[in-house]
């Protein structure tokens, strides 16, 4: 029995002979861009493989973020109280 499968395509035309985008596997959240529409029939064929599915990360866990401290609201070099 054969699967059937869903993708979501985004287009992006940049002129009127220039076709790219991004088409995403559902079920897996695997995604890849596209720059003609060979590369899109390669993708949807299984021709050409997606991105290996990235970890996902929310702010507070990831190592780029930082504890900052929320703006103080007296001016700089202002005396506290």
């Amino acid at each position: 029995m054969k699967v059937i499968r869903a993708y979501v395509i985004r287009l992006y035309r940049r002129d009127a002979s220039a076709l790219a985008g991004v088409v995403e596997d559902v079920q897996s959240s695997r995604s890849a861009a596209f720059r003609s529409f060979a590369e899109l029939a390669e993708l949807l064929n299984g021709r050409r493989a997606f991105a290996r599915r990235r970890a996902t990360t929310t702010p507070s866990t990831s190592p780029d973020s930082r504890d900052i401290a929320p703006p103080s609201p007296h001016p700089p070099g202002a005396p506290t109280p």
